[in-house]
């Protein structure tokens, strides 16, 4: 019986709990971020790289994390503007 008080308490205090699927999600986010650093720390070779009147001298993981990130940004704004040309029809 105290069990059930105790978790009752909790919910009623407003306190968030964490569900299953939020831990797992964490989980898999912490083990990501891991192996991108270690991917990063494992790719220093610097290259020289060119772009329209820039030029960058970067470690090839550095790089390849900024052109992953660039594509992610395009990707998530194409994805809302067609989610907001939707929801106006």
């Amino acid at each position: 019986m105290a069990t059930a008080t105790t978790e009752t308490t909790t919910h009623r205090s407003g306190r968030r709990t964490f569900g299953a699927a939020s831990k797992l999600m964490l989980a898999v986010a912490t083990v990501l971020v891991a192996a991108l650093v270690v991917f990063v720390l494992q790719n220093t070779v610097h290259t020289s790289i060119s772009f329209i009147a820039w030029d960058f001298d970067l470690g090839v993981g550095v790089a390849l994390l900024g052109s992953a990130v660039v594509g992610a940004v395009v990707a998530l704004t194409l994805s809302g503007a067609v989610r907001a040309r939707r929801a106006l029809r």
